[in-house]
């Protein structure tokens, strides 16, 4: 945090440049397989369990 923000003003990120927002092709064609198959991976039952905790503390149960 710096000195110029309070503590409960949102922070707000730099606005970049067209440039830079613009993602090469080659780059987001393999991003975009990377996280289709991590996508088809079956979720862990540990974490499946994990989150039924979190979701049943949520509610109070």
């Amino acid at each position: 945090m710096s000195e110029q923000t309070k503590p409960d003003e949102p922070v707000e990120a730099p606005i970049a440049s067209a440039a830079t927002e613009q993602v090469p092709d080659w780059l987001g064609s393999r991003l975009k397989r990377m996280f289709t198959d991590v996508m088809d991976e079956p979720v862990p039952d540990e974490f499946k369990q994990l989150l039924k905790q979190l979701e049943d503390k949520e509610r109070g149960a």
